[in-house]
């Protein structure tokens, strides 16, 4: 990665209210397909509650996150070249003829910076907007401090992503600078699978069913899967496509998988994570669990993880981290931080 481009800061705001997983269970539609994983969703997922926000927008949790973030940065918001929303799942306005960018940017008054969009991807656009934004920062010496921001509010009586995960609302900030000679991004590493574009999706306008609107369990803007080609399709080859991503940001760099001190992984559940482990034989003391606790965060699960494992000591001076995770689209995605 060109310019040594770094990590200067990162965080994520989480809203107050939080409501048990047998709230949710309870409040939200149940699933009555088999799930080919041997597991029981309800009772292995290791999540007890989630963070939900009432009044505040998707925005305002973005706003929030990248004002702690400025704040413990210490920076002019004037040195803000670049603003990339990455947020995943439907916010304020439809996309993508708007982002919450350009509201962040002018909630903290980066007014020299240019503001737009990746909103692709599903959870792995984290990865995808650190691999734009490292290459328009490397291009372009108009750009040498981004601000990257997500803020995800789940629809009403969506929380529920059978059989994957449970979701919670937030919001996470990370900033960008040149010419750091720590936290640098030393690769990043991504891949598609276009036969899958459609397995896991939000229904546009023109998608929606009929029966999907009003009802028990609304469905404006609906997270809907389609769990037999979830078991026949997906379940088959994520662990092949996650090697793919993480033996490729590898090879970029030249480094192996034991170089790699600490590993962020998104809070999916604990049985997941559990195969992740097993998969690549990685004790669980290298894997992000501090965010548990938390409920899945969308994208911005790879920013929470990393700050968590941070604030816990978990990541120490001279570490190589790699953050990797997947998400709809179908995307899988891995970076490496040298620290």
């Amino acid at each position: 990665m060109n310019a040594n481009i770094g990590i200067l800061e990162a965080n994520y705001y989480l809203p107050v209210t939080k409501k048990t997983l047998s709230q949710i269970f309870e409040d939200e539609e149940k699933s009555t397909e088999a799930f080919a994983a041997n597991v029981d969703f309800e009772k292995d997922i290791g999540i007890e509650a989630l963070h939900v926000a009432k009044n505040e927008t998707a925005a305002d949790l973005a706003i929030n996150a990248a004002k702690l973030t400025m704040a413990k940065s210490g920076i002019d918001p004037q040195e803000i070249d670049l603003i990339i929303d990455f947020t995943s799942i439907p916010e304020d306005y439809v996309a993508p003829t708007w982002s919450a960018a350009g509201q962040v940017q002018k909630a903290i008054g980066a007014t020299r910076a240019f503001a737009t969009a990746i909103n692709t991807g599903g959870c792995a656009s984290y990865q995808t907007t650190l691999k734009v934004a490292c290459s328009l920062m490397s291009a372009n010496d108009r750009y040498n401090t981004a601000l990257l921001i997500a803020g995800d509010k789940t629809p009403e009586f969506n929380h529920n992503y059978f059989p994957i995960t449970v979701v919670s609302d937030g919001g996470s900030a990370v900033i960008l600078k040149k010419n750091m000679t720590t936290r640098r991004i030393l690769g990043v590493e991504v891949a598609t699978l276009g036969k899958l574009h459609d397995m896991w999706v939000i229904p546009g306008i023109h998608n929606r069913k009929a029966e999907d609107i009003g009802g028990k369990y609304p469905r404006w803007l609906h997270v809907c899967g389609d769990i037999q080609r979830f078991n026949k399709e997906l379940i088959p080859i994520n662990l092949f496509m996650f090697r793919k991503v993480m033996l490729g940001v590898l090879k970029q760099v030249g480094k192996k998988m034991q170089d790699v001190a600490y590993f962020v992984y998104p809070t999916f559940s604990a049985w997941d994570q559990k195969a992740f482990c097993q998969a690549f034989n990685l004790p669980l003391e290298k894997v992000s669990t501090e965010n548990m606790h938390h409920g899945h965060l969308q994208e911005t699960d790879m920013v929470v993880g990393y700050v968590d494992a941070l604030a816990a000591g978990r990541i120490k001076d001279g570490d190589l981290v790699m953050l990797a995770t997947n998400g709809a689209g179908f995307s899988w995605g891995a970076s490496l931080v040298q620290h």
